[in-house]
């Protein structure tokens, strides 16, 4: 694995994670204009998209978690670009923690879909996927974005 790792550089590490946090983004936002507009949810596998979405654990603080998704992402995307634009450590140390507690918060989701809702939604799942994706680009982003 090692050797593998070697083989990433910075900037197509970098690259990866914004595209991930756009995929993310996107799903995220997605569901949260579902949210706010009120339609039903086209769950392409399964049924239970829009029993999550309605359940009671759909908000946290009044706020929808989808919300906080879109934010999530933006922000990871956010700071991948201004790494890239000013190769500014800082933006690359904030990765590791952020898809941490974005990788937690997904198994949270998950568990209350499957304990606490006993529904899935396959946009949420989608959303964990690549939460995990993210953190484990994280955890690869430490040993490849070094201080020049």
């Amino acid at each position: 694995m090692n050797t593998l790792i070697s083989k990433i550089t910075p900037t197509l590490l970098i690259i990866l994670i914004l595209v991930f946090s756009l995929m993310g983004f996107s799903d995220a936002l997605f569901l949260f204009i579902k949210k706010i507009a009120g339609g039903p949810i086209p769950c392409f596998i399964g049924t239970g998209c829009d029993t999550v979405a309605s359940s009671p654990y759909s908000n946290i603080f009044g706020i929808p978690v989808a919300l906080y998704g879109v934010a999530f992402y933006l922000l990871i995307g956010v700071c991948t670009l201004f790494y890239l634009d000013t190769k500014k450590m800082f933006f690359a140390r904030l990765l590791l923690p952020l898809t941490t507690l974005g990788f937690l918060m997904s198994l949270y989701f998950i568990y209350v879909q499957k304990f606490l809702i006993g529904a899935f939604c396959v946009y949420c799942i989608i959303s964990a996927i690549i939460s995990t994706i993210l953190f484990v680009l994280g955890i690869v982003s430490r040993y490849v974005i070094r201080t020049p």
